[in-house]
């Protein structure tokens, strides 16, 4: 008997097939859910800032609004006394919308006359609401006299306004601290 030679019974060597594009490893779909999170944490986070923005904007016209009002009505001397009365009732109220907003734990609503400009002064560590131009707001509508620094108190007023939309950003800003480092 002829020897019959094993090896001419194997098959030619197999290639695997084409690597295909689906489906995906599981790092990618691991890479894929990172990403979707982080766009949905980005968004989310634009969205908040815009209303902030928007917010603040909003507070800051209806500031400047009053303010250009008052400066309207002033102009003649028997309406001086009322817009200025209105123009205080307006700061007052804008202040406290804007406090009690930022600050709900405070209880700034049931805060009054040297509380509330204690109050003023304190988020900022200042004193520009108990000895400045803010005086005025501790009697503030019941005074039957209007006599305020206008310039003044709408100065301090828009600072403290803005200055609170500014330290609620750099909280929640993903990057305060790189923009504490640039600048």
């Amino acid at each position: 008997m002829e020897a019959e030679d094993p090896l001419s019974q194997l098959r030619d060597i197999h290639l695997p097939g084409d690597v295909t594009f689906w489906p995906p490893a599981p790092g990618w779909w691991l890479l894929l859910a990172l990403l979707i999170v982080g766009l949905v944490y980005a968004y989310r986070h634009a969205i908040a800032a815009l209303i902030e923005r928007r917010r603040l904007a909003s507070v800051l016209r209806e500031l400047d609004q009053a303010f250009e009002l008052y400066t309207e009505q002033s102009a003649f001397d028997n309406h001086r006394n009322q817009a200025g009365l209105e123009y205080l009732a307006t700061t007052n109220a804008l202040l406290n919308r804007v406090a009690l907003v930022r600050y709900p734990q405070a209880g700034t609503g049931r805060m009054i006359g040297s509380d509330w400009l204690r109050f003023l002064d304190s988020c900022d560590n200042t004193q520009v609401f108990t000895e400045g131009a803010g005086t005025i707001l501790e009697d503030g509508i019941y005074r039957r006299n209007f006599d305020a620094e206008t310039e003044s108190l709408h100065t301090i007023t828009r600072i403290w306004i803005e200055n609170r939309y500014r330290i609620k950003e750099a909280k929640s800003s993903f990057f305060a601290s790189f923009r504490k480092t640039a600048a």
